[in-house]
């Protein structure tokens, strides 16, 4: 054995040993007597099984293995083998973390008084609790609410928070009666003595992980907790956390100063931080290897093994890592709860779970028989499991899959129903804002969100919900709260918008219109929100940049270009001739687009587009001839699920003078068209959306013009669902809503059975059969009559979005619809010859009078 290569390791599992000597290293084990295992005496070189803890068992066994056979370094990773470490490495000389650092993290008093002496500015108020009375005096210092831990415990037990004075007396006894138990409710290694209080600290909470080489501290990963208001238990982890850039950079700061001032020069240090109003304040911190599995996380978004690090580094086996470690991916732990007081009837589907695409780690400690507990810590827990995916999001949706399609532990309820333990959520709870740009009754949230439990807060725009015919409601349709605006452009909405927001801590921003996408992600990004941020739907949404992407990606486009003045615009029209396309950069609907046929009505338009002098907002572009064809499906982790070509058997822009039927219909699956839309389509999305786009999960509308030389030119894509009655025509067609299917994603939502189906296929689904919509549009008048609902058993739907007596103003845009119908059929010809056959009905049952009160 040689001492240059030999490690005194205090407490430790299979795993820490096993990676030990996988490294090279002779291991000289110290194990509790709860902890041994016949794995770690097959991998160490030498077992002593003692109380660890007890440093007078310990010193002789060290002093011993010094002489003989000698080693280099001691170390521990566990808590309660930290202060041994540290001691064998000041009475030995061996350098490494010493006893009094170690007891500076270990000792959250000693942590706090060594804070407050040298770093003031951020030091949290704390005093040591000793007797009832101190916790009044706390309370009127400092004020309500503030927390009450244990000076040296782990996993949050004993931790509760002090309300207001009606709660000392609970928290008292409470404290009286831990006093003296032991924390761990598997080993009892540590006895409850000192009790610490200390000021609450509000803000979302993260966990740093960090490597220290010799005074440099890299910042390995920030922590994303999942925890509630009601208790301490944590609910699960996810890495990278999902943060804006200023507030991950203030953490990582915070956590390195906090370190230099703690004395940590060497090691692996676990420290967690609230952001709080005031900025990162540090709540506790441990030189240790994270628990919970957040190692395995670390692992499985960034590549770094911080054990095999920490065992590594002080034999200089192990490169250093750069300043900031990069991810290639995400991962989450979810937590495993259920009803206090069930009782556990049976745990199945372990191994299947451990086995699921994705999964590092399965732990379940819930046992039939056992009493579901309150939560209030770590150990009142079922279980765990922790995944690893491309991103966190992704991460953080597939472990609750995970739960829901292979754990199941059930629970036997007192009054004798049973239930399953479920993933617990995400933080206190979701609580949704929805921008709303579209009539009410087409988008249920509550109906497809029926899980949801926190608050949902609708902000929605007036002139959409009247132009469907829906009345304009009096209350809030069940939501949280809903709130209505005149002009849904006006900035008073954003203003309302960041108020709602921190009022209701809203945890997610949904917008479904094109209209309200950058906006949303703007709130997104200013909030630090999961989802897609400005930068990533941009592509999407200005016409030049998504232009220039695709052309630089291969895909044809119309040439083009984004004239700043009417002689720039006329220049372009002088190179490529008539006809020519305007169009403002971020439009939808084709509101203000123009089609200039010749030099009359070119001039007449740039008359009305340049009279207030230069501007940056217009492209102009060659006209392209041919039928347009569009692309609608979806996208999962970052991956086209399930996608399906039609074609407009109409001009779009001709809405304010095509009254209809306007006819749309699906592909038929041999069509020679059919594969070659969908290749275009996906080329299209991944030059919009990269590699490392925020926007991972969504639906998508890509429209594209098919001319008569045969060839395929992109025309604009959406990172939203189709207008008109699209969503409902693919859900003929796979049974997916492409609405709820970017509700549940933006929500943070577990994805329905039926996405999930579609997900899991083998290959790339295909429609059950054929679908299309047909269409009718308002013109001004009065309406003396509509058509009655027909009832046909190929129809999926059919809306009238007036009522008679109304007086109409014109379509407006390409969604200003007078009717509407979704039907099926075995094939693309069978279903138009349905639609049109309709659609004539319609047209003849249908009377509009003049009217001078039209608009």
């Amino acid at each position: 054995m040689n001492p240059e290569r030999t490690l005194v390791l205090v407490g430790g599992t299979d795993d820490t040993v096993r990676k030990a000597r996988d490294l090279g290293l002779s291991v000289l084990l110290l194990q509790h007597p709860t902890k041994v295992s016949e794995e770690q005496r097959r991998c160490a070189s030498a077992v002593e099984v003692l109380d660890y803890t007890d440093w007078t068992l310990v010193e002789p066994i060290v002093r011993a293995w010094h002489d003989s056979p000698g080693f280099t370094a001691a170390t521990s990773l566990t808590e309660p083998g930290l202060e041994n470490a540290g001691r064998i490495n000041d009475a030995l000389g061996l350098g490494g973390t010493g006893h009094e650092v170690t007891r500076r993290f270990r000792d959250k008093a000693v942590m706090r008084r060594h804070l407050a002496a040298h770093d003031p500015a951020r030091a949290v108020r704390a005093r040591p609790l000793r007797r009832r009375e101190d916790l009044d005096a706390f309370g009127a210092a400092y004020g309500f609410p503030f927390v009450v831990k244990p000076a040296d415990a782990t996993a949050s037990i004993g931790v509760r928070r002090v309300g207001g004075p009606d709660a000392v007396g609970r928290v008292w006894d409470e404290v009286d009666a831990l006093a003296g138990t032991r924390t761990d409710r598997v080993s009892s290694l540590f006895v409850l003595r000192d009790f610490l209080m200390e000021e609450y600290l509000d803000g979302p909470e993260f966990s740093v992980e960090s490597f220290s080489f010799a005074g440099r501290h890299v910042v390995v990963a920030v922590t994303e907790k999942f925890t509630a208001e009601d208790h301490f238990a944590e609910l699960g982890h996810a890495v990278p956390a999902r943060l804006s850039a200023p507030d991950e950079e203030a953490l990582r700061e915070a956590v390195r100063g906090f370190l230099d001032v703690m004395g940590m020069r060497d090691g692996v240090c676990h420290t967690e931080v609230r952001l709080t109003r005031r900025g990162p304040r540090v709540v506790e911190s441990h030189n240790r290897i994270a628990g919970d599995a957040i190692d395995a996380l670390v692992r499985g978004a960034y590549g770094v093994d911080l054990i095999s690090l920490a065992l590594a580094h002080p034999f200089g086996l192990a490169e250093e890592l750069p300043d900031r470690p990069r991810p290639h991916g995400g991962a989450c732990v979810r937590a495993l709860v259920g009803p206090p007081g069930a009782r556990v009837e049976s745990v199945t589907g372990v191994e299947e779970a451990r086995a699921a695409d994705g999964v590092i780690d399965v732990r379940v400690g819930a046992r039939p028989g056992d009493t579901v507990r309150p939560l209030r810590d770590n150990w009142d827990r079922l279980g765990l499991v922790a995944v690893a995916a491309a991103d966190t999001d992704t991460a953080v949706r597939r472990g609750a899959e995970v739960v829901e399609e292979h754990l199941r532990i059930v629970l036997a309820h007192p009054d004798g129903h049973r239930s399953l333990a479920r993933p617990a959520g995400t933080g206190d709870q979701a609580h949704l804002l929805v921008l709303h740009r579209n009539p009410l009754g087409p988008f249920p949230y509550r109906a497809w969100l029926p899980d949801h439990t926190g608050d949902l807060v609708v902000l929605a725009a007036r002139d959409r919900i009247e132009l469907a015919g829906e009345k304009t409601p009096d209350g809030t349709l069940g939501y949280t709260r809903l709130e209505i605006f005149d002009d849904f452009d006006s900035e008073d909405v954003d203003a309302r918008a960041l108020e709602l927001a921190a009022a209701h801590g809203v945890t997610h921003v949904i917008a479904l219109h094109e209209a309200d996408l950058l906006r949303a992600a703007r709130l997104r990004e200013r909030l630090g929100l999961p989802g897609a941020w400005h930068a990533d739907v941009l592509p999407f949404r200005d016409k030049a940049l998504m232009k220039e992407r695709a052309r630089q990606a291969g895909i044809a486009v119309a040439p083009y270009a984004r004239p700043r003045s009417a002689g720039q615009a006329r220049r372009f029209a002088a190179e490529r001739g008539f006809p020519l396309v305007l169009k403002d950069r971020l439009g939808f609907n084709s509101v203000g687009l123009r089609v200039l046929r010749d030099a009359a009505a070119f001039e007449k338009c740039l008359a009305d587009a340049y009279g207030a002098g230069e501007r940056e907002d217009l492209l102009l572009e060659e006209f392209v001839p041919g039928r347009m064809c569009h692309v609608d499906g979806f996208v999962a982790d970052g991956r086209t699920v399930a996608a399906w070509p039609s074609q407009y058997q109409y001009d779009l822009a001709s809405f304010a003078s095509d009254p209809g039927p306007r006819i749309d219909v699906t592909l038929d699956r041999d069509d020679p068209l059919t594969p070659r839309l969908l290749h275009f389509a996906e080329k299209v999305l991944s030059a919009l959306a990269p590699e490392g786009s925020r926007l991972r999960d969504y639906a998508f509308h890509t429209e594209v013009f098919h001319t008569p030389d045969d060839r395929l030119v992109l025309c604009e894509s959406a990172c939203r669902s189709g207008g008109a009655k699209i969503r409902e025509v693919f859900h003929t067609l796979f049974g997916v809503h492409l609405g709820e299917y970017a509700a549940r994603a933006e929500a943070g939502h577990v994805r329905s059975p039926a996405t999930r189906a579609l997900t899991e296929s083998a290959g790339p689904p295909a429609p059950r059969c054929m679908s299309g919509q047909m269409l009718t549009m308002k013109r001004p008048g009065r309406v003396r009559a509509l058509p009655a609902r027909p009832d046909e058993p190929w129809l999926a739907g059919f809306w009238l979005f007036a009522e008679e007596g109304q007086v109409i103003a014109p379509a407006a845009g390409s969604a200003d619809f007078l009717t509407a119908a979704v039907g099926s059929a075995p094939t693309r010809a069978e279903c138009e010859d349905r639609l049109r056959a309709l659609g004539e009905r319609v047209r003849e049952h249908t009377d509009i009078a003049e009217s001078a009160e039209a608009p």
